[in-house]
């Protein structure tokens, strides 16, 4: 539900009307499968809010346009947002040049992964299970909730009014950070994880490739911590991860679906 205010430009009845908008946002603009969360975004706004941000991303970091890479990354996510919860919004995937292993999803539906985690992965089930993790943070507005955690009543100023003209940059700017609106709570990685793994059986793949990506990163974090240094910084304990994962996989009933290892293989020769 979008909710708009015309007549703010004066103050301080302005402000009040704002403060009374805020109460009224709080009661009603909790949406998608997390009814019982605060969050003052309407999904017009968190659109409209992805796309702006997905510009200051552009802007800082470099995009990898291989068209053949870009449509099968489109492709797998594709199957994903076909059965996931949120469909009311258009996703957007790309890949980003950087040798970390990390991917992240922005408000709206922008999702990016980094080269060097495709680098890293084996087959199409495992970059279906990145994908799906992303999609689970977006169907569950993981990122609308943090910035109303976060920014709460001047976000809401800050939206109605435009009186931060540089909001988005300066997000970006410290988007991996433990502070940055993407440093989700343990919860709220658990629940990507609990959806991921539900998206992936349910588009056809193999949940294992789930299982197995998050044994490499346990793995990696004690061989090689510093290529993890993005990731390890903003989610929980991977072994503590698995666990749950495994619980999930477990609910599963029929068998363990694709992997396509020669596809993903053919994909990663283009990778720079």
């Amino acid at each position: 539900m979008s909710h708009r205010v015309t007549i703010i430009r004066t103050r301080p009845a302005g402000v009040c009307i704002i403060v009374f908008m805020f109460l009224f946002v709080l009661g009603c603009a909790t949406t998608g499968i997390n009814k019982g969360q605060v969050n003052i975004i309407s999904t017009r706004e968190e659109v409209v809010m992805g796309e702006e941000f997905s510009k200051e991303v552009e802007r800082q970091f470099r995009v990898f346009d291989e068209p053949d890479i870009t449509t099968y990354i489109e492709s797998v996510g594709r199957r994903i947002v076909g059965i996931c919860d949120r469909r009311d919004i258009e996703y957007h995937f790309a890949v980003i040049m950087k040798d970390e292993i990390n991917a992240f999803a922005l408000p709206g539906g922008y999702i990016y992964i980094h080269t060097g985690l495709l680098e890293t992965l084996d087959d199409e089930s495992q970059l279906a299970a990145v994908l799906a993790h992303e999609v689970g943070h977006v169907t569950a507005r993981h990122a609308t909730e943090r910035l109303t955690a976060m920014y709460g009543y001047q976000l809401l100023v800050g939206l109605l009014l435009g009186d931060n003209p540089d909001f988005y940059s300066n997000l970006v700017s410290d988007i991996f950070t433990t502070t940055g609106f993407l440093a989700y709570s343990r919860s709220n990685e658990y629940e990507a994880d609990r959806l991921g793994a539900k998206y992936v059986h349910a588009a056809g793949y193999d949940p294992d490739g789930m299982l197995e990506l998050l044994g490499r990163f346990r793995d990696m974090e004690a061989r090689e911590p510093g290529r993890l240094e993005e990731w390890l910084s903003t989610h929980p304990p991977t072994g503590k991860r698995m666990e749950r994962v495994k619980a999930v996989i477990a609910g599963f009933s029929t068998g363990r679906g694709e992997r396509n290892r020669d596809a993903y293989r053919k994909m990663k020769t283009k990778l720079p």
